[in-house]
């Protein structure tokens, strides 16, 4: 039963290791630690771990999204736009109606992939690009504001800058959680992994693959608009001018440092987190090592390239096991 255990969660539990490990090892280079640079890596992490779980999700499910980016930048402008002058309340709502729009645009591009059978990769490719552009023509300058609240619930601070992490890892840990347990407990969410496995299958066991498509895409896409939204609250501003596409490629690192198989069925988002914070985590801890920026991003980019060997030599593994 442990071994049987271990193979199932290793991965998962060596990720939230290396992130300890990670988090000690910038302890002992800066001369001070404390609940400030905690809360800091919570809070500016979160959205590169909201942004790869969405793509965590539509890829479970055998698909890929290249547009996530592009969609956290045009939420984060709508949000900084519409938000700007107005209370607390009124921002929760618009902050809701825009999740739910972003989750209904998704879909839609979801939908497309379904009906017109062309690869994934080139819809959302060409869903990268319009999300892009409509971000500028929404916010052609970096501009707007949210309410206080708004920004304390996801940085503990009014001004987006404190030393509480507590609200932002409320804010990550809840959405996180019911997205695990529905992954894993209900039908609609094993369909995912049934899709992402073998769809033929799953077409003959009776799951609906266009629906399960389109569900997959529309909740990657609330997740991203959670990304924007948590970008307005920490910058306090929208900024079209971020690059969606530099952003979907750190999301599609961090789920292949999560255990996401790129070919589809296999992974959990509990693993997405870890390496979320991680990615986002190693550009300080260079920086405190007084390693280049530049050179910084060729480590970065060997590591993600070394992850992502060692995860294809596991897949082929299980593959040749199986």
């Amino acid at each position: 039963a442990w071994r049987r255990w271990a193979r199932h969660h290793g991965w998962t539990v060596g990720v939230w290791l290396l992130l300890i490990v990670l988090v000690a090892w910038y302890s002992a280079l800066i001369p001070k630690f404390g609940m400030f640079q905690v809360a800091s890596i919570v809070n500016n992490g979160s959205p590169w771990v909201y942004l790869a779980i969405g793509e965590a999700i539509i890829v479970i499910a055998g698909g890929i999204d290249l547009g996530v980016g592009g969609m956290l930048v045009l939420t984060n402008v709508t949000a900084a736009r519409l938000m700007e002058g107005q209370s607390f309340g009124a921002t929760i709502v618009i902050a809701i109606a825009i999740i739910v729009a972003a989750a209904i645009i998704n879909g839609g591009v979801g939908w497309i992939v379904d009906r017109s059978k062309v690869p994934d990769i080139v819809v959302t490719l060409g869903s990268l690009f319009i999300f892009q552009g409509l971000a500028l023509a929404v916010l052609p300058n970096p501009g707007g504001a949210t309410s206080e609240g708004f920004r304390w619930m996801f940085t503990g601070s009014n001004v987006g800058i404190g030393s509480n992490p507590w609200p932002a890892i409320m804010m990550i840990s809840i959405p996180v959680v019911i997205t695990a347990w529905w992954m894993a407990k209900t039908r609609s969410g094993l369909s995912l992994y049934a899709m992402g496995s073998d769809r033929n299958a799953a077409y003959l066991s009776g799951i609906r693959a266009a629906r399960t498509k389109i569900m997959a895409y529309a909740v990657g896409g609330g997740f991203a608009a959670l990304a924007g939204l948590a970008t307005t609250a920490i910058a306090g501003r929208g900024n079209a001018n971020t690059v969606g596409g530099n952003l979907t490629l750190n999301a599609v690192a961090a789920i292949v440092l999560g255990g996401v198989a790129l070919t589809g069925g296999v992974g959990t988002v509990i693993a997405v987190v870890p390496a979320g914070l991680i990615l986002f985590f190693l550009s300080p801890i260079l920086t405190a090592m007084g390693v280049d920026p530049s050179r910084g991003q060729i480590i970065q980019g060997v590591l993600i390239v070394v992850v992502m060997m060692i995860a294809g030599l596991i897949e082929l593994r299980r593959e040749r096991t199986s």
